[in-house]
């Protein structure tokens, strides 16, 4: 089963990895997500069912 990731503070399943320059300067360019909701970002992004 597909797996979609949320935002842990809006819950949200609108989110993409944090490509931005902060997230590149501090080496977790690739561990990295963004809520494009509420603009949340950190490395913590739980998974769930789809």
């Amino acid at each position: 089963m597909a797996k979609k990731r949320i935002c842990p503070k809006c819950r949200s399943t609108d989110v993409s990895p944090d490509l931005s320059a902060e997230s590149y300067g501090k080496g977790s360019m690739f561990n990295a997500y963004k809520c494009n909701k509420c603009g949340y970002r950190g490395e913590f992004f739980p998974e769930v069912d789809a």
